[in-house]
């Protein structure tokens, strides 16, 4: 090799050494960099290339790499480099890494993330920090806004129970503000008002309380007393306990929401046991209550007052389970749950304040507690006689007539007895006997003759006190053709099957064999 040749490869090397070590920086001279000074020597590349996007990424890589003083900042210009070049899982990565570590969501606003808007879990990402509404939740927010406003009309309820009514509105209350607590959360707008978070916590242990007060006063009038305040006792404890979540920053609180303190789920697993816990006693001690006065209520005629009680009783019931199930989900025991599994308490609790709302429009005396299902049943047939040609005085005196073969005939014992041959029996129209069974009894006919049967059966079991009689026995000889029939028919009329009745009947009248 000549000397010309070699001087050439010598400076062809040099050559060789000082492009590298511009293209690739050593580690210190990343860490002296500041952000601004990183991010001027980034956008000397033309960005508007693919290749040169890709450079300006991997040295944007080599200063994570190195630790450099600013790397929360690279997260999101990985990611929107990343967005750029359409690696959507990458984007999804250190969009997450910023966010975690900022709490700054805008960055899936940024244009470059329309390009990957496809990805599955760009979708995710969105959706986890974005607000959204679909039709459920505007359902929610609305029965939240209406059992609010239920909550205040029912304490101006003239004439009517102040003390049950202060009760039962503050248990439509409390329900309201979890409905609209679920319903922020769902749509992510308590990210925009933090502050809200577990704001239906501080109520958890006041359900059962409410409740069981409620039924204590309107099933036996029962007056508070300063002890009952002891039944509150729990419910102001557990607010001591969340005080360091009420008192937290805003930036914690809606980290806790994110999942990212892990420490404060520990708050929300206590608050699911002790919830549960105390759904279930009180629960218990609500239908031992309930249930104790039905076969009162039957005895005296006055059955009916029950299903004003009953259906709340069975709404809450409903919402104690939903409410097991959601909890056993979350913890992992049921498996992942379904939007179905998460959304059945809260559709339980709107049942619920959707009921005492239609009770207070349809129904306002059951709020003075003189509620009985025949008035119910009464206010809604009544708008669909209002046209019809039948007189006060005939309707008097087809009522009378009704009542007369039901009590002294008793052909409700005919098991072949049906709309059409009653009103042959009262030489009257099918449309005629029906307005009056329902204008005069608040019930249909099969109901009239539900009623005056099962009657008949607590007359036979209240004399069979050896309990010699047989219930399908019983049950024919009042007109039922089948056992099935008979048992619902008594369980919709008592709350109680035939057995059950026999059962409780005999300890509260035991037989005195002395």
């Amino acid at each position: 090799m000549t000397v010309q040749s070699k001087i050439w490869c010598i400076t062809l090397c040099i050559l060789c050494v000082f492009t590298y070590g511009n293209a690739h920086p050593d580690v210190n001279s990343f860490k002296n960099l500041t952000l601004p000074q990183l991010d001027s020597m980034m956008h000397e590349q033309d960005l508007s290339k693919i290749e040169d996007q890709k450079q300006t990424l991997e040295l944007y890589k080599s200063a994570l790499i190195q630790k450099h003083s600013d790397s929360i900042a690279i997260f999101k210009e990985i990611a929107l480099l990343n967005a750029n070049l359409n690696n959507s899982h990458d984007a999804y990565i250190y969009a997450q890494k910023y966010i975690d570590n900022t709490l700054d969501y805008s960055i899936i606003n940024d244009g470059a993330f329309q390009k990957v808007d496809s990805s599955l879990e760009i979708k995710q990402l969105k959706a986890r920090y974005q607000p959204h509404i679909d039709w459920l939740d505007i359902f929610y927010f609305g029965i939240a806004l209406i059992g609010f406003f239920l909550a205040i009309i029912l304490n101006f309820t003239k004439q009517s129970d102040r003390i049950a009514n202060a009760l039962i509105s503050s248990f439509i209350f409390i329900h309201s503000i979890f409905i609209l607590e679920f319903a922020l959360y769902a749509t992510n707008l308590q990210l925009l008002v933090p502050n809200t978070y577990f704001m239906a916590g501080s109520t958890a242990l006041l359900y059962g309380p409410l409740l069981y007060l409620y039924f204590k006063r309107v099933t036996e009038g029962y007056s508070l007393k300063p002890i009952d305040l002891i039944n509150f006792l729990p419910n102001l404890l557990l607010i001591v306990f969340l005080i360091p979540i009420y008192t937290a920053s805003t930036d914690d609180k809606i980290r806790m929401l994110l999942g990212l303190e892990l420490p404060f789920k520990m708050f929300g697993r206590v608050v699911f046991v002790l919830k549960i816990l105390s759904l279930s006693a009180y629960g218990f001690l609500i239908g031992r209550l309930h249930f104790k006065k039905t076969i009162d209520e039957i005895k005296s005629g006055q059955n009916n007052v029950g299903y004003w009680k009953r259906n709340i009783y069975f709404i809450h019931s409903a919402y104690i389970l939903s409410y097991v199930i959601y909890g056993l989900t979350i913890s992992g025991i049921f498996g992942h749950g379904s939007e179905i599994i998460y959304n059945m308490q809260v559709v339980a609790m709107s049942f619920m304040v959707l009921y005492v709302a239609f009770m207070a429009y349809v129904q306002p005396e059951v709020f003075s507690n003189k509620i009985s299902s025949d008035s119910i049943r009464q206010n809604l047939f009544m708008p669909k006689y209002q046209n019809s040609g039948l007189t006060d005085t005939l309707s008097e005196e087809l009522k009378d007539n009704l009542v007369r073969l039901f009590t002294e005939d008793k052909i409700y014992k005919d098991s072949t007895l049906n709309l059409e041959s009653l009103s042959e029996k009262l030489n009257t129209t099918r449309h005629n006997a029906s307005q009056v069974i329902n204008e005069h009894f608040g019930v249909n006919f099969f109901e009239l003759i539900n009623k005056f049967r099962i009657n008949e059966v607590i007359s036979i079991f209240n004399e069979d006190v050896h309990g010699n009689l047989h219930i399908i026995d019983v049950a024919y000889e009042v007109g039922y053709n089948n056992k099935v029939t008979f048992n619902k028919a008594f369980k919709k009329e008592t709350s109680l099957t035939p057995s059950q009745f026999i059962e409780l009947n005999r300890k509260q009248n035991p037989v005195n064999l002395g």
